[in-house]
């Protein structure tokens, strides 16, 4: 929190107004303290670990964290009749934004990871009901509010056509840094896997992600 690679995100979000930067950074800790962020790292999260599974192991070339998401294993529709779909499932991405950013900090001295997203059989039912829209926007809102500048790269692989609706309302909310930031592919592996491997070896991810990796986290291919 006190370093300056931390500090200086809410600066180039603020296009280097300091009176504006300093409001944000002030709101943000606001935030922090009245939701008790400080204490994402040591909450218990065992039980959405295994229904909604995140992999925090993977690392680019530059040893920057690379988030895995399964997203096809995550049953949306089902916290969101449970009235918990921004509750737990916000907090559970909360949750992921504070651990990359703490990861990616401890790894290379900065706070920007990837993250990379399995879409295949993202359905409306299960994905994008209207119970389940809550979450994405508010992931898109903590990210621009909270954790400016964290995001290196965003790839969503596989997805359907369905998928883009939700893709323009994210983008209503994003800034245009996380907007350049967040690219999303449909089922052409050849196309998506030339801009994953970039800066990933494919060694190192799962086949449905665009690498050769086997691995037993979700349904891979």
């Amino acid at each position: 929190m006190k370093s300056d690679a931390y500090l200086i995100k809410w600066l180039k979000a603020k296009k280097f107004d300091v009176n504006e930067a300093k409001e944000a950074l002030d709101k943000t800790l606001v935030w922090r303290k009245e939701t008790g962020a400080d204490n994402l790292p040591y909450e218990d999260f065992s039980k959405l670990d295994k229904g909604y599974p995140i992999d925090f192991t993977v690392r680019d070339t530059s040893g920057r964290p690379v988030i895995l998401i399964p997203f096809n294993d995550w049953n949306v529709r089902r916290k969101a009749l449970e009235g918990k779909v921004v509750s737990e499932l916000g907090r559970w991405l909360d949750f992921m934004e504070e651990n990359a950013a703490q990861l990616a900090y401890n790894l290379t001295g900065d706070s920007t990871s990837m993250l990379l997203a399995d879409l295949n059989g993202f359905s409306l039912t299960k994905h994008g009901c209207v119970g389940c829209i809550p979450l994405y926007l508010n992931f898109v809102r903590h990210h621009e509010l909270h954790y400016p500048y964290s995001l290196y790269k965003f790839y969503g692989v596989n997805a359907p056509a369905i998928f883009q609706p939700i893709v323009r309302l994210m983008k209503s909310l994003m800034t245009q840094s996380t907007r350049d930031a967040f690219h999303v592919f449909g089922h052409d592996r050849e196309e998506f896997r030339n801009s994953v491997l970039e800066t990933i070896a494919p060694e190192n991810i799962p086949y449905r992600y665009g690498g050769t990796k086997n691995a037993k986290l979700g349904k891979d291919k």
